[in-house]
């Protein structure tokens, strides 16, 4: 007696789909459950915040001092946003230009050299020492990001480590700058590219994860 074409592949259709089912419970079977690390619970630990309470009473002054004087301030006025924030710490350079609309999280962990630049709508989420070299220039919307949280933690503990712009480095808008990396002198970062390497020096790097694309050639001025 001859099968039914139509059997045939019904059956093989629902073989196949058993054995993706096994497959998948075999997968699952690897993956721990939500809540294996506590009852009820993800997180085995609360998470603790090791910041001081002199680094968190120095942030609400400075949060107050930022979104007012600092803010509210005339875009030319690069000298005054300088002098308010040497007053918390910062170390810049007299050339140093910081816009109004830029978010620092802890000026006494920012260096900038002379002609460094921080444009406007500019993060610069310095839990950990942020240094712009040199005629170095963040674009805006930057997120220069010097800390994370250990997420093979319960606690999900801070972490952080150091970002360092060198001399002629230049990061276009919307770049995403990770901890523990260096932009080496003349490098490029394209706009909205994901940095988590250190960069080379006059290497072109773009998108997510930033690889490089090019390397840069600075020519002279025309005339």
């Amino acid at each position: 007696m001859e099968t039914d074409p139509a059997v045939n592949d019904v059956a093989a259709n629902r073989l196949t789909a058993n054995e993706g089912a096994a497959n998948e419970d075999a997968v699952r079977d690897t993956v721990p459950a939500a809540g294996v690390l506590g009852p009820g619970r993800f997180y085995e630990a609360d998470y603790k915040n090791p910041l001081t309470s002199a680094n968190k009473a120095g942030r609400v002054a400075w949060g107050i001092v930022s979104s007012t004087l600092f803010r509210w301030s005339p875009v030319p006025c690069f000298g005054w946003r300088r002098f308010l924030l040497r007053l918390f710490g910062a170390r810049l350079a007299a050339t140093a230009r910081v816009y109004p609309t830029t978010r620092i999280w802890a000026p006494w962990n920012l260096v900038m050299e002379d002609d460094a630049c921080l444009g406007p709508d500019v993060h610069c989420l310095n839990v950990a020492t942020v240094t712009v070299g040199p005629e170095a220039t963040v674009s805006f919307g930057t997120v220069l990001c010097a800390a994370s949280h250990d997420i093979h933690s319960a606690d999900r503990r801070l972490i952080a480590g150091p970002i360092r712009l060198e001399r002629g480095a230049f990061l276009f808008a919307e770049a995403f700058v990770c901890m523990d990396v260096t932009i080496g002198e003349g490098a490029v970062v394209a706009a909205r590219a994901f940095v988590c390497r250190s960069v080379g020096a006059y290497d072109v790097v773009a998108g997510n994860p930033a690889q490089v694309v090019a390397r840069r050639q600075v020519a002279p001025p025309p005339g």
